[in-house]
């Protein structure tokens, strides 16, 4: 999960967006539309007697529709219960063999992320792809994850009297990161982040990866005069990830740890708390290793915190609570 496009326009947590006095956020009517694809290519989707339709391979559910976008293109949106939507996430943002309590903080979470973005300054609300949240249509459905959406129905998380902005990622490492310091938005109280004793279990606690250095040197040796000889992490921010890297060659470059993941790849950065980089020249080809806790930006719900917290005995409510302090919980 990753579009965070309305916390860096900095709308505050108790902001409900609206257009001509028309106040969106409306928990009566839990509808979004979901931009299936923005170009459609001229495929028409084909609707089933079942209320689906197919589209890209895919199956899909809610009343999909052709919007002309302002660049001449034509893409797909498709209106949809919040909930039918959820079926379809839930299961790949968290696996259904994990602990229901776990799911259902899955499910409100991913919820509220939702219906806080429904808008009327354009023809969708989110999108169905990771820079909003993944939605694989009716094949990624799963009655675990179902049940667990249909135990936490109508919940999301409020703070000052609208919806709260929320996030999840993978694994936080221990400490769940501060939004403002991420993302140099508006500080939220409730994404201070929270030391989290729970995801030490997780796969990626802590995770190292290596690089050729040649590798590094094509990424950054623009910005450091075609060499790299040394390595600094620099600037942390309130929960001790640095916000920086520092390259030396014959020039010093900072490049903000987004950027450093960005250019080598999430795959071999695996998150924004990054805890050594440093050159190995003992190998006959030199190194950058790279060394770091957790998955992803690490801000809001930590998943395998939740799943490990579940496993405890924690409840849906206990495990939002403790992630996002402050927040108030709908009865739904």
């Amino acid at each position: 999960m990753i579009a965070r496009a309305l916390f860096l326009k900095g709308l505050g947590a108790a902001a409900t967006i609206a257009t001509g006095g028309i106040d969106v956020w409306d928990p009566l009517s839990p509808q979004i539309r979901v931009l299936v694809a923005y170009d459609t290519r001229g495929e028409t989707p084909q609707v089933a007697a079942d209320g689906t339709f197919s589209f890209g391979g895919k199956r899909w559910r809610g009343a999909p529709s052709t919007v002309g976008m302002p660049d001449g293109k034509m893409a797909l949106v498709t209106t949809i219960d919040v909930d039918l939507y959820l079926q379809g996430v839930v299961p790949l943002e968290s696996p259904p063999t994990w602990p229901a309590a776990a799911l259902q903080a899955q499910a409100i979470v991913a919820r509220t992320f939702a219906l806080a973005r429904r808008t009327l300054s354009r023809a969708w609300d989110v999108r169905a792809d990771e820079s909003d949240q993944r939605w694989g249509g009716v094949e990624a459905e799963h009655p675990a994850a179902t049940a667990a959406i249909q135990a936490s129905r109508g919940r999301t998380l409020l703070y000052g009297g609208g919806p709260a902005q929320v996030f999840y990622s993978s694994c936080c490492g221990g400490h769940t990161a501060d939004s403002a310091a991420v993302w140099n938005g508006v500080p939220l109280p409730y994404l201070h982040g929270v030391d989290d004793p729970y995801c030490a279990p997780a796969p990626e606690y802590r995770w190292s990866r290596t690089v050729p250095l040649e590798r590094a040197v094509a990424a950054f040796g623009s910005r450091t005069g075609g060499t790299l000889t040394g390595t600094a992490l620099t600037d942390p921010d309130p929960t001790g990830r640095p916000r920086g890297v520092a390259l030396l060659g014959t020039t010093v470059a900072t490049i903000p740890v987004a950027d450093f993941r960005r250019a080598l790849g999430n795959d071999v950065v695996r998150s924004l708390w990054l805890r050594a980089v440093r050159i190995d020249a003992t190998q006959a080809a030199p190194r950058l290793v790279i060394e770091g806790s957790g998955r992803g930006h690490g801000v809001g719900l930590c998943q395998w915190g939740a799943r490990f917290f579940a496993s405890t005995g924690a409840s849906a409510a206990e495990i939002v609570a403790f992630y996002f302090p402050g927040t108030s919980l709908t009865n739904g």
